[in-house]
């Protein structure tokens, strides 16, 4: 499967992964989800609002990332997720990566990558265990419980859930 990150800012994680992996000779492609320029603010909910999460809050960055990105296999999908899931051609995955800060967009990209993600694919949810995302939190353990799956509690913050 491919790889995919959706809520990618200036790619730094995307980046870590490519040197990680040796990602030039896995013959896969790497799909980049985002606005390249912040949060939308109508897929923020109230009480997520409340506890201080707001739109944009980061720099228009697209062109920088789309030079980051040029020499490798990698496909920049700009615009706010869910709008822009169905933009690219993806098969089967091997690795989804969620940051986008809010439950509404994350939630929506882990349904519809769900079927497409190979048996041992992973879900890397980044701001599974912080208190200011208990919104995600929750939401990400329902989507586990009704898949048969649990997330995976890590001591960065953050939550793996392995298909």
């Amino acid at each position: 499967g491919d790889f995919v990150e959706c809520g990618v800012n200036r790619g730094g994680l995307a980046r870590a992964i490519i040197n990680y992996v040796d990602f030039d000779k896995l013959k896969k492609k790497f799909f980049l989800f985002d606005t390249f320029r912040g949060l939308d603010d109508k897929y923020i909910s109230e009480t997520e609002k409340k506890l201080g999460i707001k739109a944009g809050g980061y720099d228009e960055c697209y062109e920088a990332v789309k030079k980051t990105f040029s020499p490798f296999q990698v496909e920049l999908i700009r615009g706010s997720v869910p709008e822009t899931l169905d933009k690219a051609e993806i098969s089967k995955i091997c690795f989804l990566s969620i940051d986008m800060n809010c439950m509404e967009p994350e939630i929506a990209a882990a349904t519809f990558f769900w079927d497409k993600i190979v048996n041992g694919g992973m879900i890397l949810l980044d701001d599974y265990g912080w208190d200011g995302h208990i919104s995600q939190k929750r939401a990400f353990d329902e989507f586990a419980s009704q898949r048969g799956r649990k997330v995976l509690a890590l001591p960065t913050g953050q939550g793996i859930i392995v298909k």
